[in-house]
């Protein structure tokens, strides 16, 4: 039998043409996979890489080179030949992972905290997947590398802040609770002897025990009033609430309320040259902002000293300045001046809740404004304001103030 070699060519043609075709597609694909691959090898948002169990790189990409701090991948894999040394800033650290990779095969969220090229210390979290040979050993491993470092500090940050709002609750309640038992104490002493013996004792001496117990609830109204002041500041919530004031009367308002409030002998010598006489503010904030540091003013100066009060400012800003000659503050008492139940070291014999100064800044950080200290031991201290005026001002420009 004889092929029919007219008939066969054709059939022939078309399948080398079928069967190369098909090849060179599987080629063109297997590029495009390899283009594909390395485009995402190249690209990745995070650190990819392939090392030896004992902390050899082989492969790493430009986000893992970027994250460690070399130029480049290349100049990476040639410089960290041994990580568990050059990587990993705990010693073991490089040993712990290889032994968990042994055990399960994959290891997942792997914190740690490494160098980097510049000697810089990050935190990195690995998440990566052994290679083991033909019988199944261990030779390597390979994954992904992520810095966290801003993570965690935003973690230890937050513990901090819950640590030290557990001792300021703690703090408190401890506060409290001392100076509302010496209250009652004082008061259930004094009241006790009214009655026992008041038929035997001089009006002087009577009014002598009144005024205890009176002194004894205003110490104590003050206390559970800057309580509440400071807690409704602290709250996201609380918003400005802007009334028209004229301020040269408002404060020799709240100068009277100093002088109700502590029987002293002090003067106020005020100064006004604000550009205007109304504006625009906060009355209660401003009001709690005022009184806390003329009170400190009185309360830290000689009697019959004075207390200075100025009042400026512009269109857009009001200055208040509040300037004592007292006993000063200590230089390292300063930056603590606006902490929770701090006082001054030189203040332990004045009676007080360390409270006043942290509802000053609470009150000038809701309007937006700063504060600056200015203060020499036995020489006395000045305070000054520069809060925004909310809105416009209201009324029109003074002349002639002073």
């Amino acid at each position: 039998m004889s092929l029919n070699v007219e008939v066969l060519e054709p059939c022939v043609t078309e399948y080398a043409s079928s069967f190369y075709g098909s090849t060179d597609r599987k080629e063109q694909t297997l590029r495009q996979s390899e283009a594909r691959y390395r485009s995402f090898f190249e690209n990745a948002v995070v650190g990819l890489f392939q090392a030896t169990i004992k902390g050899r790189l082989l492969m790493a990409n430009p986000m893992l080179a970027h994250i460690c701090g070399y130029p480049s991948p290349a100049e990476l894999t040639n410089t960290a030949i041994n990580l568990k040394e050059q990587l990993y800033l705990e010693p073991g650290r490089h040993g712990e992972l290889i032994h968990l990779l042994q055990q399960q095969k994959a290891v997942w969220k792997f914190e740690s905290q490494v160098r980097r090229c510049d000697g810089s210390v990050i935190w990195i979290c690995e998440n990566v997947r052994a290679i083991c040979d033909a019988t199944g050993l261990l030779i390597g491993y390979e994954g992904t590398l992520e810095d966290i470092t801003h993570r965690v500090q935003a973690e230890a940050a937050l513990q901090a802040s819950l640590q030290k709002e557990k001792q300021l609750k703690s703090q408190l309640v401890s506060m409290v609770s001392h100076e509302l038992r010496s209250a009652l104490t004082v008061i259930a002493a004094a009241s006790s002897l009214l009655k026992l013996h008041s038929q035997k004792m001089t009006a002087e001496a009577r009014h002598k025990y009144f005024d205890k117990i009176a002194e004894s609830v205003k110490n104590t109204t003050e206390l559970i009033e800057g309580f509440l002041t400071v807690s409704k500041t602290e709250k996201e919530s609380v918003k400005l609430k802007p009334v028209p004031l004229d301020l040269p009367i408002f404060c020799l308002e709240v100068w009277q309320d100093v002088q109700t409030v502590t029987k002293a002998t002090h003067s106020l010598e005020f100064a006004d040259t604000c550009c205007r006489g109304t504006v625009l503010a906060d009355k209660t904030l401003l009001r709690q902002l005022l009184l806390n540091l003329l009170l400190n003013a009185a309360k830290y100066s000689p009697e019959g000293s004075p207390v200075y009060l100025e009042l400026a400012g512009t269109n857009s800003e009001i200055i208040l300045r509040v300037k004592d000659m007292g006993i000063g503050i200590p230089p390292e008492d300063r930056e603590h001046l606006f902490e929770v139940f701090h006082r001054a070291q030189n203040a332990s014999t004045f009676a007080g809740t360390g409270l006043g100064l942290v509802i000053v800044k609470r009150a000038v950080d809701l309007h937006g404004g700063k504060i600056s200290v200015d203060s020499e031991l036995g020489a006395g201290t000045t305070f000054t304001v520069t809060l925004p005026v909310i809105g416009s001002c209201i009324g029109a420009p003074r002349q002639g103030a002073g």
